[in-house]
């Protein structure tokens, strides 16, 4: 992409301003100020996410040179060489650029003003979002507008109002887009502030079978209980365990959910049925007659479900490193039976939250059938996500280069995790756990050769941007028995 790095201009603010901007961890700030802190001998971007130290034991510089000839060192989490270097400049870029559009969807109503706001051209803003976000500018816009007139209808906004505000270009373009992202018209959301029940609309030739697939992979699940019509499904939100159960019918899903959290039920449906999927699209150009075409063909209207809340998707890969899926599910069984929240009226569990985990110990978690290594991998992911260092709830906010250094950066996650939390957890639509067994098996299936991990991603690179609905119609293709 043609993007210059330009030099950051000084700032003109007095140190307690800067102070002030330094409390907002603002990514809009990187580049324009750099945090020295006395205390521990290092200097940071604006946004680190480091624990922010006292006042006093604060300094601030301008340029990396400046903060070196006061004897201080760069931080290791936020890396500010890099950014100042130019190295993870369109990551900066992006998510500036996609956490103005957030903000105030209304002043991006066109591709032309979303570049305009990167200063790239259009051909770079469509590489930028599909590198960063795996998902066109146009699919971004589409997204962000709807999840913002989420927000403005659950505190009650009027549907013009929201129309605008959002950035939709007419009431009918608010209507038709609204209904394609929630499976909802935007009266029928806004009326979940007085009921429990909803029911979403289905995509033609839904498929339902690898969502209960998913969802039931463990017959004695105490977080989720599947029926061949639907299932149930129970997670925390605010402190609260939630039940939502999705009874699947022609074309629609029918979603009931304790009184009072209709809201929080439909954020998590919509992950769960996948409904984010681009699968149009991706069965529209991947159309071919070698053994993967013919599969795909075979499945269209597939979806990829997600996890309720990208954590819970981060637990179960960790949990499931380098054992069988049946080990995998009776150690999560018993980790959501000592530590998740109960449901009264299901008797179901929610898995547990990231401060409940981190709030415990590895020899805790050994009662729970972990073994030393595979405790001491979760106690670390738990406490950097309750600690806000790694931000799991946001993760698809961040660039997803970003978000993959982050995981990285955690003791016990690898390629293949990474890969895996940000299929089931984050959305990305272009993510290949290339390492997967059941990839490699699913492949050796079709073609009658078994693939190491270059040929795995040599069968599936094709598919890109939408390699993780083909990771996802391999693992189906396992007589629809996901293996992830």
């Amino acid at each position: 992409m043609a993007v210059a790095r330009t030099k950051p201009a000084k700032t003109q603010w007095n140190d307690d301003a800067l102070y002030a901007r330094f409390l907002r961890r603002d990514h809009a700030d990187d580049g324009k100020f750099l945090t020295g802190v006395l205390t521990t001998g290092i200097y940071c971007l604006p946004s680190c996410p480091a624990k922010r130290p006292r006042r006093e034991n604060v300094r601030f510089f301008h340029t990396p040179d400046e903060a070196r000839s006061s004897g201080l060192r760069a931080c290791f989490r936020c890396r500010p060489d890099a950014l100042y270097r130019g190295e993870e400049f369109h990551e900066t870029v992006f998510e500036q650029t996609a956490e103005r559009a957030r903000r105030e969807p209304a002043l991006f109503q066109t591709l032309p003003a979303l570049a305009r706001a990167a200063g790239v051209s259009r051909t770079a803003l469509n590489d930028l979002f599909r590198d960063h976000a795996h998902e066109s500018p146009g699919a971004f816009l589409r997204r962000i507008r709807a999840d913002f007139a989420c927000q403005l209808l659950e505190t009650g906004g009027k549907l013009s109002e929201v129309a605008a505000a959002a950035g939709y270009g007419s009431t009918s373009a608010f209507h038709e887009q609204f209904a394609a992202h929630t499976g909802l018209t935007p009266a029928a959301y806004a009326a979940l502030a007085h009921t429990n029940k909803f029911t979403l609309r289905l995509p033609t030739g839904y498929r339902t079978r690898e969502i209960l697939a998913f969802f039931g992979r463990d017959c004695e699940s105490i977080a989720e209980r599947v029926r061949p019509d639907g299932f149930t499904k129970c997670f925390e939100s605010n402190g609260r365990a939630i039940a939502v159960d999705i009874a699947f019918g022609h074309d629609t899903a029918s979603c009931t959910t304790d009184p009072g959290y209709a809201f929080q039920a439909h954020r998590a449906a919509l992950r769960m049925l996948g409904l984010d999927s681009d699968a149009a699209s991706f069965e529209r150009q991947f159309a071919s007659d070698d053994a993967l075409g013919k599969l795909v063909h075979s499945q269209r209207g597939l979806r990829i479900p997600l996890t309720p809340e990208p954590w819970e998707a981060l637990g179960w890969a960790i949990i499931g490193q380098q054992i069988s899926l049946q080990s995998a599910v009776a150690i999560r069984r018993a980790l959501i039976e000592a530590f998740g929240r109960p449901h009264p009226a299901t008797g179901l569990r929610a898995f547990p939250t990231a401060e409940a985990v981190a709030a415990t110990n590895t020899e805790t978690l050994r009662q729970s059938k972990f073994s030393a290594s595979k405790a001491e991998y979760l106690l670390a992911a738990a406490r950097a996500v309750a600690s806000g260092e790694l931000p799991i709830g946001r993760i698809r906010h961040l660039s997803a280069r970003h978000a993959a250094r982050l995981l990285g950066a955690i003791r016990g996650v690898g390629p293949w995790t990474i890969q895996y939390v940000f299929l089931r957890g984050a959305g990305f639509a272009d993510c290949l756990p290339a390492g997967d067994a059941g990839l490699a098996r699913g492949l050796c299936n079709l073609t009658g050769e078994r693939p190491d991990e270059a040929g795995v991603r040599a069968a599936l690179d094709r598919f890109a941007p939408f390699r993780s609905l083909a990771a996802c119609h391999v693992w189906a293709s396992l007589n629809n028995e996901v293996k992830e």
